[in-house]
């Protein structure tokens, strides 16, 4: 990981870290209770670490972007509308163009053999160019990618609790919700997985198609204000009796 990719990962867990501790003072939690929590959670976290691979700095939202650019832009696809098979590098199309497409910012030749070993592309036949496996960014490499995204994820959530609860009542509240069963058969699980995972792929692509048809492409005079905006769905499984763990689906949290 180069020094900058590291910073930026301990920047997204100090604001993680930071919303937690506010909401447990402003929920009345005195600084010693804090502390004393914060010091048991660290002694866990290290008995239970595991070695991290060094892969990815913490752009898996360009990538996700290069993914489902590749199945929307014409030049990417073919008569049939599938992905075409394009060179790793060079002018358009190739999947180097489409990260500086889609991350001006990112270091493109970087990122370009990051998506690679991530397993997010395949070689085709030829050899020399390559075709995405999905249109999502499905990482099973554990390292910085996944550190950045898993911070992102409870920031954005902690965020939302916190807007809703300060929010005018005149202004509705952003999609904050839960399903849960304290009593799902163990035989239901994979049935649970698969109704979920099927079910959320047509959510999010649902909110993924509404967001693209309204993003403001960069341009050097649009002079707009521009925000960050999704929805992150995510399903769980949890012995009887763990802490509940939230996932915005079907009813509104208390909290």
């Amino acid at each position: 990981m180069t020094a900058i990719s590291l910073k930026k990962t301990h920047r997204e867990y100090e604001r993680a870290l930071t919303a937690v501790f506010g909401l447990l003072i402003r929920g009345g939690v005195r600084h010693g209770a804090i502390s004393r929590l914060s010091d048991r959670a660290f002694k866990s976290a290290i008995a239970n670490a595991q070695t991290l691979g060094d892969s990815g700095s913490g752009e898996l939202a360009t990538l996700s972007l290069v993914l489902d650019a590749w199945h929307r832009d014409r030049r990417y696809l073919t008569g049939a509308g599938k992905p075409k098979a394009v060179p790793l590098r060079g002018p358009a199309p190739s999947v180097e163009a489409l990260v500086r497409q889609e991350g001006p910012q990112c270091d493109a030749t970087e990122l370009v053999y990051r998506i690679l070993s991530l397993r997010l592309i395949v070689p085709c036949s030829s050899g020399n160019r390559y075709r995405p496996t999905g249109d999502a960014a499905l990482v099973s490499v554990c390292g910085p990618t996944i550190l950045q995204y898993a911070a992102r994820c409870v920031v954005s959530l902690l965020a939302t609790v916190e807007d809703n609860l300060r929010g005018a009542a005149s202004v509705p509240p952003l999609l904050e919700r839960f399903a849960e069963v304290p009593d799902l058969p163990a035989e239901c699980i994979e049935s649970f997985r698969q109704f979920s995972r099927f079910q959320g792929a047509i959510f999010t692509r649902t909110i993924n198609d509404w967001l693209e048809t309204r993003r403001a492409r960069s341009s050097a005079d649009d002079s707009r204000k521009h925000v960050r905006a999704g929805v992150h769905v995510h399903a769980y499984i949890a012995q009887a009796g763990a802490p509940i763990r939230l996932s915005k689906g079907a009813k509104r949290s208390s909290a």
